[in-house]
């Protein structure tokens, strides 16, 4: 399989001893992607394999670099198993006892900034290990979670809830340390609030997939393939799982999980289902056209710049996730979720 050429980049990148061979291999990583796009496999396998070398990348970094005795995580896309080769990387830590608040983010910033020489960027929005907000002892990202739990509204709760629900540890954990994933599920699971505001936050419609007139007569032909047709996927599937109590990770796996439970009937867990895998697929094919990217990724394109297949399948999913995000609104105003 073409994967395997990224599943063997992987491996280099893990044994790698030294910054410069880090840096090598992750070189070689970016190069295997060539031979990838021309086998052309599916956008979940790439983001299988991409995610993984994404991971391991982090933690060698984090081996060559800090002095081990903090805990790190990956969250995001690459947390979940869903990054695309160019995708940005979040990371938070749990600093180890006695590791000064300067210090940590100090290292922090010395990881990222090797990562970046590596090709994996830090994630734009700044959820990164390197702001205090990302870096906290076990005990004080105890007490957060509690609070945004409890107050999702304030504090940006429901982001901080949503990035610890796609946090996987990429170093060893601390003695008696308790995972940040499983810590965010329970909280969240005890605090109606805080489910009901992921909800929502999911429910928002952020972007949207122009429809024919409206391209026609007022010009607007761009669509934000993330936000329009991924992300809300990406949203729902996490607040489903987070409701239902699973722990799955992968967005596919998350909708499966809810499936058929009050939280997602399966008619609406086929159609998310989907979405998900025509939406990664359209933005798979984006980037490798463009591949090697340079900079920043950008998921935003003309309409006329992609096929006409391509067009009417982002339009069905549009469809698809207003009529969706209906229903779970309309739902969420009944005691169809409640609990109790």
């Amino acid at each position: 399989m073409a994967v395997a050429l990224l599943d063997a980049a992987r491996r280099r990148i893990a044994s790698a001893d030294s910054e410069h061979s880090l840096v090598t291999a992750a070189g070689e990583a970016h190069e295997a992607v060539r031979a990838v796009i021309e086998a052309r496999p599916g956008a979940a396998s790439v983001a299988a394999a991409w995610s993984a070398v994404a991971c391991t990348a982090l933690t060698t970094a984090t081996r060559l670099v800090t002095t081990g005795v903090s805990h790190w995580y990956a969250s995001g896309s690459v947390g979940r198993g869903d990054a695309l080769p160019g995708s940005d990387l979040e990371t938070l830590v749990v600093r180890g006892p006695g590791v000064t608040p300067e210090s940590a983010l100090s290292e922090a910033v010395d990881v990222h900034d090797l990562l970046a020489q590596c090709g994996f960027p830090a994630d734009d929005n700044g959820a990164v290990a390197s702001r205090v907000r990302f870096s906290r002892t076990a005990q004080d990202w105890a007490i957060g979670i509690g609070r945004w739990a409890c107050d999702p509204e304030a504090d940006r709760g429901v982001v901080m809830i949503g990035l610890l629900a796609d946090a996987v540890p990429v170093s060893a954990a601390l003695d008696g340390g308790a995972d940040l994933r499983e810590q965010a599920g329970i909280a969240a699971r005890a605090h109606p609030a805080a489910l009901s505001a992921m909800l929502q936050d999911a429910t928002y419609a952020r972007a949207y997939v122009p429809s024919r007139l409206r391209a026609l007569a007022g010009g607007d032909s761009r669509v934000d393939i993330k936000h329009a047709a991924v992300d809300p996927v990406v949203r729902i599937a996490r607040w489903a799982a987070l409701s239902c109590g699973s722990d799955a990770l992968l967005t596919a796996e998350r909708i499966g999980a809810a499936a058929g439970t009050r939280y997602l009937d399966p008619e609406d867990a086929r159609a998310l289902a989907k979405c998900h895998a025509i939406g990664s697929s359209i933005r798979w094919r984006m980037r490798a056209a463009h591949w090697p990217l340079a900079g920043a990724v950008d998921d935003r394109v003309e309409l006329s710049a992609l096929s006409p297949q391509d067009r009417t399948a982002l339009r069905s999913i549009g469809r698809e996730l207003t009529g969706v995000r209906r229903k779970l609104d309309y739902l969420a105003s009944t005691s169809t979720f409640s609990t109790w």
